[in-house]
Protein backbone atom coordinates (compact mmCIF):
# COMPACT_ATOMS: atom_id res chain seq x y z
CA UNK A 1 0.00 0.00 0.00
CA UNK A 2 1.42 3.49 -1.08
CA UNK A 3 2.26 6.42 1.54
CA UNK A 4 0.05 9.59 1.30
CA UNK A 5 2.12 12.29 -0.25
CA UNK A 6 2.09 15.79 0.36
CA UNK A 7 0.38 17.92 -2.13
CA UNK A 8 -1.95 20.44 -3.64
CA UNK A 9 -5.18 20.20 -6.10
CA UNK A 10 -7.75 21.89 -7.38
CA UNK A 11 -11.45 20.15 -7.81
CA UNK A 12 -13.79 20.05 -10.26
CA UNK A 13 -16.09 22.84 -8.44
CA UNK A 14 -12.68 25.46 -8.35
CA UNK A 15 -12.08 24.41 -4.30
CA UNK A 16 -8.91 24.01 -3.62
CA UNK A 17 -7.06 21.44 -1.22
CA UNK A 18 -3.42 21.24 0.26
CA UNK A 19 -2.43 18.33 2.29
CA UNK A 20 -2.00 14.65 2.09
CA UNK A 21 -2.93 12.80 -0.93
CA UNK A 22 -3.26 8.88 -1.81
CA UNK A 23 -3.85 8.53 -5.08
CA UNK A 24 -4.92 11.88 -6.09
CA UNK A 25 -7.92 12.12 -3.05
CA UNK A 26 -7.11 13.70 -0.08
CA UNK A 27 -6.05 11.57 3.05
CA UNK A 28 -5.13 12.06 6.23
CA UNK A 29 -4.36 15.82 7.24
CA UNK A 30 -5.06 18.79 4.53
CA UNK A 31 -7.08 22.64 3.99
CA UNK A 32 -9.48 22.80 1.22
CA UNK A 33 -10.80 26.26 0.77
CA UNK A 34 -13.98 26.67 -1.38
CA UNK A 35 -14.74 28.71 -3.70
CA UNK A 36 -17.09 30.79 -1.99
CA UNK A 37 -14.18 31.33 1.42
CA UNK A 38 -15.25 28.58 3.84
CA UNK A 39 -12.37 27.00 5.04
CA UNK A 40 -11.79 23.12 6.45
CA UNK A 41 -8.82 22.43 8.10
CA UNK A 42 -8.29 18.84 9.62
CA UNK A 43 -8.65 15.28 8.75
CA UNK A 44 -9.82 13.25 5.98
CA UNK A 45 -10.22 9.73 4.56
CA UNK A 46 -11.02 8.73 1.06
CA UNK A 47 -11.91 12.24 0.16
CA UNK A 48 -14.66 13.53 2.65
CA UNK A 49 -14.24 14.82 5.80
CA UNK A 50 -13.41 12.21 8.61
CA UNK A 51 -11.86 13.10 12.24
CA UNK A 52 -11.19 16.03 13.80
CA UNK A 53 -11.44 19.42 11.65
CA UNK A 54 -12.72 22.99 11.43
CA UNK A 55 -15.14 24.28 9.12
CA UNK A 56 -15.04 28.15 8.85
CA UNK A 57 -18.40 29.11 7.22
CA UNK A 58 -17.76 32.29 4.73
CA UNK A 59 -21.00 33.77 6.44
CA UNK A 60 -18.86 33.63 9.82
CA UNK A 61 -20.03 30.22 11.37
CA UNK A 62 -18.06 27.76 12.42
CA UNK A 63 -17.94 23.74 13.61
CA UNK A 64 -15.74 22.57 15.16
CA UNK A 65 -15.37 18.61 16.29
CA UNK A 66 -15.53 15.28 14.89
CA UNK A 67 -16.52 14.24 11.43
CA UNK A 68 -17.60 10.66 9.92
CA UNK A 69 -18.21 10.34 6.43
CA UNK A 70 -18.26 13.89 5.11
CA UNK A 71 -20.91 14.57 7.94
CA UNK A 72 -20.32 15.92 11.62
CA UNK A 73 -20.74 13.09 13.57
CA UNK A 74 -19.50 13.24 17.28
CA UNK A 75 -18.41 15.50 19.89
CA UNK A 76 -18.47 19.30 18.42
CA UNK A 77 -19.17 22.81 18.94
CA UNK A 78 -21.05 24.59 16.39
CA UNK A 79 -20.94 28.87 16.54
CA UNK A 80 -23.42 30.83 14.75
CA UNK A 81 -22.77 34.24 13.45
CA UNK A 82 -25.53 35.68 16.03
CA UNK A 83 -23.06 34.39 18.97
CA UNK A 84 -25.73 31.27 19.44
CA UNK A 85 -23.45 28.11 20.36
CA UNK A 86 -24.40 24.92 20.34
CA UNK A 87 -22.00 22.35 21.92
CA UNK A 88 -22.61 18.32 22.38
CA UNK A 89 -23.23 15.80 20.26
CA UNK A 90 -24.03 15.93 16.61
CA UNK A 91 -25.41 13.31 14.19
CA UNK A 92 -25.54 13.45 10.59
CA UNK A 93 -24.47 17.50 10.76
CA UNK A 94 -27.48 18.09 12.79
CA UNK A 95 -27.40 18.82 16.55
CA UNK A 96 -28.68 15.86 18.94
CA UNK A 97 -27.92 17.13 22.25
CA UNK A 98 -25.41 17.55 24.86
Amino acid sequence: MMDPVKGKITLKDGSVYEGYLLNGIPQGKGKLTYRDGSVYEGDFFNGKFHGKGKLTYYYGGEYEGEWAEGEMNGIGKMTYPDGKVDEGRFGNSEFVGY
